[in-house]
Order: structure tokens, then sequence, then C-alpha cells
């Protein structure tokens, strides 16, 4: 990491070169310059994909700057009360640079899915979410009626997902399965961009050129369908957010979508200790954009929270047991559990 102070920075050095090895949104590797009758045939099938997910996209301008302001105060709003626990356990989801408040529906995607693999999302049980609250309709959902983007009626889940600067999220297709179409999103707080047909690698982290790069204006409101929603991913890349910025997510959930039985799963946590749970992880902690996998920072805040708890049982006379001065004897000299040192022992990272 040295030598960068931002993900995004790190991201646009080890983006791969057109002259290189490049992989197609369909899965296909190729080099880009074979030869120019090769250059040019795949130019013309990028093209050609490219205009079919314009067609499947509709853009407007509908919000003022009033009106913007107006909603991300409510959005602050939704913030401040996540972070003092006051929402069910399923409405607040949160990572690395990216926190999501589902309300309405919420469904299991990513780590929390059973089985991976596409197709295996599912919706929570009936109220394991908040509902939408009021000002989503008053303030936004209503607004979309009167200017017939969508019809009254049409929407019971609204997600907001709200990024911190060189916050991402990965390609996906908003599940088919789950969600009727069209999908619906307004931007708020900053300037972004929504890429479809990149690739994402981890370890180092790299992303590849989109087939299409798509600008979303603060205020602007982004309508996906067809090809836009269905047969291409999209996805937010770390070097497109800039400043902090919100999405307001509208959707319909299917009739026949499936849903989580209740009684099969594990018992809800006590509405207490969520609060406590929620409260710990700050929205908005300070946050090194080049620390931008969750696996690593899930692992280095557990290291943390075990060096305090070793620290402290030293000072309450731990020390003396047998274990303890194992423990002592086979930390390299000099070494402590400090917030400055680092302990000897070598932590595993895991992906989740």
């Amino acid at each position: 990491m040295a030598g960068f102070t931002d993900l995004r920075e790190k991201l646009k050095s080890m983006t791969p070169h057109r002259d290189t090895v490049f992989e197609h949104s369909n899965g296909e590797k190729r080099k880009y310059r074979e030869s120019d009758d090769e250059d040019s045939e795949y130019e013309e099938r990028r093209d050609a994909e490219a205009r079919k997910v314009k067609n499947g996209i509709k853009q407007a301008n509908i919000f003022t700057q009033e009106e913007c302001a107006r909603i991300e105060a409510k959005i602050d709003e939704v913030v401040a009360k996540a972070d003092k626990g006051l929402y069910r356990e399923h409405t607040v989801d949160r990572a690395p640079l990216r926190n999501k408040y589902f309300f309405g529906e919420g469904y299991t995607y990513g780590s929390q899915l059973e089985k991976r693999g596409p197709g295996q999302e599912r919706l929570y049980s009936k109220g394991e979410v908040d509902e939408i609250p009021d000002w989503v309709h008053e303030l936004v959902i209503d607004r979309l009626v009167t200017h017939g983007v969508i019809p009254e009626g049409f929407v019971n889940s609204a997600v907001i997902n709200d990024y911190q600067p060189g916050g991402c999220i990965v390609s996906h297709v908003d599940p088919i399965h789950i969600f009727e179409r069209p999908i619906v999103s307004v931007s708020f707080f900053s300037d972004s961009a929504l890429c479809f047909g990149c690739k994402f690698q981890f370890k180092p982290i790299r992303v590849s050129e989109p087939v299409l790069h798509l600008p979303v204006r603060r205020g602007s409101v982004t309508v996906l369908s067809d090809y836009a929603a269905d047969d291409i991913t999209h996805c937010i890349r770390p070097q497109d957010i800039k400043e902090r910025r919100a999405v307001i997510i509208l959707r319909k959930t299917r009739a026949d979508a499936p849903r989580l039985d209740s009684n099969s799963r594990s018992p809800s946590i006590h509405s207490s200790e969520r609060r406590h749970i929620l409260k710990a992880k700050r929205s908005h902690r300070k946050a090194d954009p080049d620390a931008a996998h969750r696996p690593r920072i899930l692992e280095m805040d557990k290291e943390l929270q075990r060096r305090s708890l070793s620290s402290r049982q030293r000072r309450h006379g731990d020390s003396g047991s047998e274990n303890s001065w194992r423990r002592t004897e086979e930390r390299e000299p000099g070494s402590r559990h400090t917030h400055d040192h680092a302990p000897t022992r070598r932590v595993k990272m895991r992906r989740h």
C-alpha cells in the first residue's frame, strides 16, 4: 500500500491497460490488440452491447437542490437512528465505507446466503425490517408517481445505500426472482457514476473497464429495465465515489418471491443486545480508503478487541498464572499488546 493514500489512486494505477488482457462482460478473455480486424470486431460487439444497455436506461432530473437538501437531512436522521440501535435487526447492514438500510422488504445476499450462487437470495420473513418511512413516500415516491416514472402503489421496498469516499458495491444483477422491473434509484449528496459490465478482482483489488459508464447526478433519477436490468451486471466503483454519496433504491417484490421461514432460522437477537451491537460500529467512523476490504477490517477490529482484553487481564492479576507466563515468554522481546505495536502472533485473513 506504500505510496498510495487513497484506494481510488491505487485502483487507477492497477487497472489493466487496453492493450493487455481484457475480460468482456460475457466472460470472454482476449488480448485487446492482436490485429486490426479483431480489434474492429471486438469494438463493434462492445458498441452493440453498450447500445442495448442504453436502451434499457432512462434518466430524469426531478429533484431541486432544495428538495435534495431536505431529503439528505432525512437520510442523516436514518443514520443517527441506526447508530442508536432503534431499528429492527435486519433493517441495517453495515460494511466498511458502505451502509445499507432496508425498509418494507429485506433480503439475504452475499455472505448472508445459506447456499452461494445466483437465485439463492431470499426475502426475510414479514416484519423483520422496518416499514418504509413516511418521508420516503411523501418526498420521493409521490414525486416519482406525479412525474409518471412509476405507477402508484408500485413500490414496496426501499433501500438506502450510504457510501463514504472510496466505497463501492461489486458487480451484480438485482435478483430477478425477487424483484420486478423496473429498478428505480435516486442519487443524493454528490455526483457519481453507475458502471455496467465490469469485472472485480481482489488481492489486489482491480476493476476492468466498463461496457458503459453512466454519470448519475445529485437529484437525478435512474430507471433500469430490459437488458440493462437483466442481462448485464452493474456496479459502483471505488474511484467513482469521491465524496459521500447516498442512493435510494425503489423496487417492487414479486408475488412469488421465495421467503425465509422464520421457524427454521436461529432466534433473533434480543433488542437490548442488538442496540449494543449496532452502536458499537459507527456508521461514519473515520476509515482509511486503502482498507476497503471487509475481511481485513473485521479481523483488525477483532485483534484490537483481543489485545484490549489481554491487557485488562494482565492488569487484574492474571499475569501471575502459568498460562499467562507462557504467553509472555512466547512473545518476542519488546513486543507489547498496545495500540502502537501489533502482536507477534499472525492474524489469519478470511474472505466472507
